[in-house]
C-alpha cells in the first residue's frame, strides 16, 4: 500500500512554459493585506519546490520514493549530495526506468559544485535562472540536466524517461517565484532526505520538527490501522502530508500530518 504525497491545486489548460500569468488562474488564501495570488498549475501538473521557487511536475510523481538516495518511481525528491553503503541500494538500470525532479540546496557543498559552472540562460520575476550546459554524470549511464536559481538557493536536477510526462525544458520554463506570503512545505527532515509514506516513527517525528523549524503550525492526524487491510505499520509511522511535501503553502501556514494510530 501507497499513498502519493500530493497537493491538490486548481488546474487551468496552459502549457507549462506559458508566458506571465495571463490565462493561467490565481490561487488566493485569506485577505491579511498580503499578496498571495499566484497562477494555478498548468493541467495535469503540480507545482513544487524549495523555499520561493517552484517548477511544474506532473501531478501523478510521487514524493521521496527513493532508495539509498536515488529514486526508483517518478518522484520529486530532496537531494543533500549525500552517499552512502547500502546493503539494498537499487541498480541503474532501476534509476534509469524512472523519471524524477531532485532538489537541491545551492548553498550546501555539492550545491555550489553543481552551480560553479552554470551559465544565466533568463531571467524570472528579477532573479536569474542558470543551466548546466553539460548533464551531470550521475550514476553509470545516468545523466541529470540541471538548472537554478542561485540566489534563491535552488538547484533541480531532472532525469526524465520517455514516458514520464514532461520534457525537461517544459519543467525548466515553468519555474516560478512565489509571492512573499507564501512559501513551500519543507522537503526533507534533517538528515537531507524526503521521507515518505510508511516512514518509521522516528523519521515522523524528525519532518514535525523540519516542519515547525520552518515556521510552519503543524496538525497531527491518527488513522486507525487495526482494520484486516489495514498496513502493517508502527504507531507512528508517516501515512500523508498536507499540503504535500514541496507543495505551496502560506508562510506561518499549517500543515497536516497524519500518522499510524
Amino acid at each position: 500500500m501507497k499513498r502519493l504525497l500530493t497537493v491538490l491545486l486548481i488546474s487551468c489548460a496552459c502549457f507549462a512554459g506559458c508566458a506571465g500569468l495571463a490565462g493561467c488562474g490565481t490561487t488566493a488564501g485569506p485577505d491579511t493585506g498580503k499578496d498571495r495570488d499566484f497562477e494555478a498549475a498548468p493541467k495535469g501538473t503540480k507545482w513544487v519546490g524549495l523555499g520561493q521557487v517552484v517548477v511544474a511536475v506532473p501531478d501523478w510523481w510521487s514524493v521521496g520514493e527513493t532508495q539509498c538516495y536515488a529514486p526508483v518511481e517518478d518522484t520529486i525528491y530532496f537531494d543533500s549530495g549525500a552517499a552512502g553503503d547500502c546493503s539494498d541500494a537499487p541498480s541503474p538500470a532501476e534509476v534509469r526506468e524512472v523519471s524524477a525532479l531532485a532538489v537541491l540546496d545551492s548553498r550546501s557543498g555539492h550545491g555550489e559544485f553543481l552551480t560553479r559552472t552554470m551559465q544565466p540562460i533568463a531571467e524570472v520575476s528579477g532573479h536569474d535562472v542558470v543551466e548546466a550546459k553539460e548533464c551531470d554524470d550521475w550514476f553509470e549511464g545516468i545523466c541529470r540536466q540541471l538548472f537554478a536559481v542561485p540566489d534563491e538557493g535552488v538547484v533541480f536536477a531532472v532525469t526524465l524517461t520517455e514516458d514520464g510526462g514532461a520534457t525537461y525544458e517544459e519543467i525548466r520554463d515553468s519555474v516560478r517565484i512565489l509571492p512573499e506570503a507564501l512559501t513551500t512545505v519543507p522537503l526533507a527532515v534533517e538528515a537531507g532526505w524526503t521521507p515518505t509514506w510508511g516512514a518509521e516513527p522516528r523519521d515522523a517525528q524528525d519532518l514535525v520538527k523540519a516542519l515547525k523549524r520552518a515556521g510552519l503550525i503543524v496538525e497531527i492526524e491518527t488513522a486507525d490501522m487495526s482494520e484486516p487491510d489495514s498496513a502493517d505499520l508502527p504507531k507512528g509511522s508517516l501515512l500523508d502530508v498536507q499540503p504535500a511535501l514541496g507543495g505551496i503553502v502560506d508562510v506561518g501556514g499549517t500543515v497536516t500530518v497524519t500518522l499510524a494510530g
